[in-house]
């Protein structure tokens, strides 16, 4: 077994002179920068989910523009007598499949 007492004691580490000094300010820096990091990575996060929210609704509105378009588009051909020119080209066609069928 050693014996300790013979083990030659000297210091095995040197620390810098003034190094604790100046060691609570350099960790409180250290902290505040990191901390610093963290808010501006969850302000990037709240940005980018924010950008993808009103891209959304921007793309909802768009299509349902273009379906009111439509839609009015449908109503001019249906004012200006379209329809009833297909009514009747149908019942027409109806009609005279009908005699067909009855010959």
């Amino acid at each position: 077994m050693i014996d300790l007492d013979t083990i030659k004691k000297e210091e095995q580490y040197k620390v810098p002179e003034g190094y604790f000094d100046q060691f609570p300010q350099q960790v409180m820096n250290q902290i505040r920068k990191d901390k610093t990091k963290r808010q501006s990575i969850w302000l990037s996060a709240v940005a980018a989910a924010l950008a993808v929210v009103i891209c959304s609704i921007s793309v909802v509105r768009y299509i349902q523009q273009d379906d009111s378009r439509h839609q009015d588009i449908v109503k001019t051909e249906i004012q200006e007598g379209q329809l009833e020119e297909q009514m009747v080209d149908y019942y027409s066609t109806e009609l005279a499949q009908m005699d067909y069928l009855n010959y």
